[in-house]
C-alpha cells in the first residue's frame, strides 16, 4: 500500500491489522479480556518470533 504521506502508514488500524488476522480463533473469540490476553501470550509462546509493540512503536515516530 503507498501513501503520499507517512502520517497515515504509522496509524494504529494500519499497524495492527495484519497482527489481528493472523491470529487463530481460539483467542479472537475469547469470553472476556483476561481470557484474550492469556490465550494470546500461550499462542505467541509457541512462536519463534514475539511481537514487540514497543518498537513497532518506536519505529512510527512515537514515545517509546
Amino acid at each position: 500500500m503507498r501513501y503520499r504521506f507517512d502520517l497515515r502508514k504509522y496509524c494504529f488500524t494500519n499497524r495492527v491489522v495484519n497482527t489481528w488476522n493472523s491470529l487463530p480463533d481460539n483467542v479472537i473469540l475469547a469470553d472476556n479480556v483476561n481470557q484474550f490476553k492469556n490465550r494470546l501470550d500461550k499462542h505467541w509462546k509457541m512462536h519463534d518470533i514475539v511481537f514487540n509493540y514497543r518498537a513497532d512503536f518506536a519505529e512510527s515516530g512515537g514515545l517509546a
